[in-house]
């Protein structure tokens, strides 16, 4: 679920063109980071502590951008994502 759930964040940042904001350390990177700050809040049936878990992986990786896209849902069943474009404070 977990490998499911962040190649379904790298599909959108790539299809909106944000990907280069993520992937300066490699692909592999980024999917190992978003898995494992999923796995740490897993087993859960929460959206928003997975969209929170996959928020904190993305922060990591560029932490200093104020407009960049952010995980609002995750499906905890069939671990679809759902992302919005924002700017943050």
């Amino acid at each position: 679920m977990a490998y499911a759930v962040a190649e379904n964040v790298i599909s959108i940042l790539v299809h909106k063109r944000d990907g280069h904001l993520f992937f300066a350390a490699g692909r592999d990177a980024v999917v190992a980071g978003l898995m494992r700050e999923l796995q740490a809040v897993m087993p859960t049936g929460s959206s928003d502590a997975l969209a929170a878990a996959c928020n904190r992986s993305l922060n990591q990786l560029a932490p200093s951008t104020r407009s960049r896209p952010w995980v609002e849902a995750v499906d905890p069943v069939g671990g679809s994502v759902t992302m919005r474009h924002s700017r943050r404070c």
